[in-house]
């Protein structure tokens, strides 16, 4: 008798632990998806739009609660939902230069690692993405302390007061973006309670290539960088601020920047030469840094209907 109840009782559990665990995924996975997400193709147009023009919303932003990407391209979406570099998808000048009007209604509370899954999904369910990650050797640079030490600011945890910015019109603007800005061939990167890792992810996005961080400083900083060059206009996807730019970078497309390179803007230093000047850190050229590619398995162009 009691053999029996026993074989019952596991026989029933093993029936309902299935149910347990797609209530529990369920629970677990809710936040994955956008309540409403819209997508409507633009007609064809010219010309080019940078990542951050077209995209706003989302976690740690003003609005929370929507996304919205006017004109967005797939490989800005790509980008944005995976938090790629620019040398990390060598794939994205292959895809449609159709963009989309896309927007969408982000649940109440969500992490920023849960909208990038949301963004992830949306592709994989509107354009029937696949994909999957190859790592490759590449050249790179390495973020080290300067010789006569660093000159990095400790951060208190409040926000840096707004700068002022001699390059429009004549008259000292105000700003006090977290990501860099860039007026002509001249940019200015300010953001407060940053590691050395958060500024790499920033000087990668400028030079096109991987830089890691190496300077061992376990702090956290307020960082205000000014520098000019052809380096100053590469418009990127990284920071929390605006970007914006002219034409001309360095090493968009694996081409890397050089500190030695005799286009900069001699009206100011090239982003390797201030680096060094204002807060005591080097960019040095590594010619093996192992980097994480993302590669396009498949892709639709156009999405599936509303």
């Amino acid at each position: 008798m009691i053999y029996s109840f026993l074989v019952r009782r596991i026989v029933k559990i093993g029936i309902l632990a299935p149910a347990f665990l797609v209530a529990a995924y369920g629970q677990a996975s809710g936040k994955a998806v956008f309540e409403v997400a819209s997508i409507k193709t633009n007609a064809p147009e010219s010309g080019f739009h940078f990542a951050a023009d077209a995209a706003s919303g989302g976690p740690g932003t003003a609005d929370p609660s929507m996304f919205r990407c006017s004109k967005c391209s797939l490989a800005t979406l790509i980008v944005k939902a995976f938090n790629l570099q620019p040398y990390q998808f060598p794939g994205r000048t292959s895809l449609t230069d159709s963009t989309y009007e896309i927007l969408a209604k982000i649940p109440t509370g969500a992490t920023a690692e849960e909208f990038s899954a949301m963004l992830q999904n949306l592709l994989k369910d509107r354009f029937g993405l696949t994909w999957h990650f190859q790592e490759k050797k590449m050249k790179g640079y390495h973020l080290v302390i300067a010789k006569d030490g660093p000159k990095l600011r400790e951060s208190t945890g409040a926000s840096l007061p707004p700068a002022a910015d001699p390059h429009r019109s004549g008259q000292a603007e105000s700003h006090n973006h977290s990501g860099p800005v860039v007026f002509g061939t001249s940019a200015t990167y300010r953001a407060a309670n940053q590691t050395t890792a958060d500024l790499a992810l920033v000087l990668s996005d400028q030079i096109g290539l991987p830089v890691a961080d190496e300077t061992g400083l376990p702090g956290k900083y307020d960082i205000s960088l000014r520098w000019s060059g052809s380096g100053a206009a590469h418009a990127g996807n990284h920071g929390d601020g605006a970007w914006s730019g002219g034409a001309g970078h360095a090493g968009h497309d694996g081409g890397g920047g050089d500190p030695s390179s005799p286009v900069a803007d001699l009206s100011g230093p090239t982003l390797f030469d201030a680096l060094q000047q204002q807060l005591g850190l080097r960019l040095v050229p590594a010619e093996q840094t192992l980097a994480r590619l993302f590669v396009i398995d498949r892709v639709a162009q156009r999405p599936t209907e509303n």
